[in-house]
């Protein structure tokens, strides 16, 4: 599939689908429940969603640039990819740090296939979106990504938890989505950057999250 066909695809899953590809990569996905996690999706896009409106009244701009500069953000733009246990394409370093990788993005616009769908303005206000729900993420101990957690065991009375990190990339997903005012989910990019790397991994990544996407509606539960 050219990268044309596999975007109009991705361009059509709905975000309770992408939010269950978010826990099919998540350590912690074996210890929900199918339905709780249909529940904490919703919940999490929710709190991405309000999230993004209370930015704007507060900053009055939906220029994310601006956004950043008025919550005092330094963003800097590195030439290279950070290499860790994954690639990563940008990084929130509390407390104000936000770095992003600009050789995914290049690699991604050196395709005209991409060219035709987004522009670098695209590709980076979305991932500052993304990167500054989690500074707001960072500021706020009620926030609901922060407050639900999942019980990992229990001795007697004492339980062992822990935050659920999907919940958190869905929220910021949800952020960047309703604050750039676009109809698809931001989700879209792990493939369109990775495929400037790897086209095949991004094409094992593209029917991953369509299988999930037709069972989901196909009334089939993805584990």
């Amino acid at each position: 599939m050219t990268l044309n066909e596999i975007v109009e695809k991705l361009i059509k899953v709905d975000d309770i689908s992408w939010g269950l590809y978010a826990f099919s990569r998540d350590i912690l996905n074996n210890k929900v429940s199918y339905a709780e996690k249909k529940n904490l999706i919703k919940k999490a896009i929710k709190c991405g969603r309000m999230k993004a409106k209370e930015i704007y009244e507060q900053c009055g701009t939906n220029d994310i640039k601006s956004v950043a500069k008025y919550l005092g953000l330094k963003v800097e733009y590195l030439d290279e990819e950070i290499m860790n246990d994954r690639m990563l394409f940008a990084l929130f370093t509390p407390p104000k740090n936000i770095s992003i990788m600009k050789e995914p993005i290049k690699k991604a616009l050196s395709s005209k296939e991409v060219m035709d769908i987004l522009t670098e303005t695209d590709i980076e206000n979305l991932i500052l979106a993304h990167e500054i729900f989690h500074f707001i993420e960072e500021d706020d101990n009620e926030i609901f990504t922060r407050k639900q957690k999942v019980i990992l065991w229990k001795i007697f009375n004492y339980k062992h938890t822990s935050t659920i990190r999907a919940l958190s990339e869905i929220a910021a997903m949800s952020f960047a989505k309703e604050f750039n005012a676009i109809t698809y989910s931001p989700f879209l990019l792990d493939v369109i950057l990775y495929y400037g790397y790897n086209k095949k991994s991004s094409g094992k990544l593209y029917l991953e999250i369509v299988d999930i996407w037709q069972r989901e509606n196909t009334n089939g539960e993805y584990k």
